[in-house]
């Protein structure tokens, strides 16, 4: 089997699978120490491990099988058996640890082998590559994923397929936007239905950073998905502020008795008392803060946005 390689649909989709590649690996190192990094992975992963419940036993299932004792096809067994996986699903850190060996057990892969059991999909995954002449796996799934055109659809759909969580991800696709002419620019425009702080960061100048007060915000009305609204006010703001910083204090968690989504967003910090942190971060990375909170007692002058703004 032969793929273009030279399809500009083909260059987009693995010009961002290897960036993609980057971050995967650094959740991967960081999977023993980071909770965070763990939830960062399954989330960002190709195959039928997206869909594992996001809890403790699942990420200390995820660390066992990475770097744990047994044979591969040994961990592959017990991770499925924890999980209630395929265990064809656990092969995907070891497609982004090892692209050139493992091959990912993606939708589009799988539909193409037809074989559901581990050996023989990695041995005729093995072949595949061999007959199609491409590099490594990552070549190969970007030949095999779909996208039309000159990828408009498909660079839209990655768009919207971020989440203001881990907006961060837009960034390589921001890039890919600002390589496009401005005919397809505006079609990709048109079929955007992503958070519009995601949207903000794709099209527009940043300007410095902001420091989001997570617990100011989410006891204001009681709501934590009221951070959520907060981004999407800031993305009307005449001056962009990227990226966020989210500071918690540490008892968020048993105030609110919820396991929210913003626990896991990226650039989030647990710290007592929150203040603290939040003027350390503000004062390092020169960012304005969202907060109700003056920070009089600390003596400490920051750039800083009420919170009332936002809910008037």
């Amino acid at each position: 089997m032969r793929f273009d390689v030279y399809d500009p649909a083909f260059l987009t989709r693995l010009k961002i699978l290897q960036t993609r590649r980057q971050n995967q690996v650094q959740h991967l190192r960081r999977l023993e120490i980071d909770e965070g990094a763990g939830i960062l992975f399954i989330q960002n992963s190709l195959g039928q491990i997206r869909s594992a419940q996001l809890c403790q036993h699942t990420l200390l299932s995820l660390r066992q099988l990475v770097y744990g004792k047994g044979t591969l096809i040994e961990r592959l067994k017990r991770f499925s058996r924890s999980v209630n996986l395929p265990e064809i699903a656990g092969l995907e850190p070891f497609f982004w640890l090892n692209p050139k060996r493992y091959p990912p057990p993606s939708d589009e892969l799988i539909q193409l082998i037809e074989d559901m059991a581990v050996e023989t999909f990695v041995k005729k995954a093995r072949q595949l590559l061999l007959d199609s002449k491409l590099e490594d796996f990552l070549e190969l799934q970007a030949a095999v994923m779909k996208g039309g055109g000159e990828g408009i659809e498909w660079l839209a759909e990655q768009i919207n397929s971020v989440r203001v969580t881990h907006v961060s991800d837009v960034e390589v696709l921001a890039e890919l936007f600002r390589e496009l002419d401005e005919i397809s620019k505006h079609e990709v425009l048109s079929k955007l239905r992503c958070h519009p702080y995601v949207k903000a960061v794709l099209v527009r100048k940043i300007v410095r950073p902001v420091v989001l007060d997570g617990s100011n915000i989410a006891r204001l009305r009681g709501k934590l998905s009221d951070i959520d609204f907060v981004l999407e006010q800031l993305a009307s703001f005449k001056e962009l502020y990227y990226p966020f910083y989210l500071a918690f204090d540490k008892n968020i968690r048993y105030i609110f008795n919820e396991d929210s989504e913003w626990f896991y967003a990226e650039r989030t910090y647990f710290h007592s008392p929150a203040d603290e942190l939040i003027l350390s971060i503000a004062l390092e990375k020169k960012a304005v803060v969202v907060s109700n909170d003056r920070f009089e007692e600390w003596n400490s002058r920051v750039d800083r946005i009420d919170l009332g703004r936002f809910f008037q």
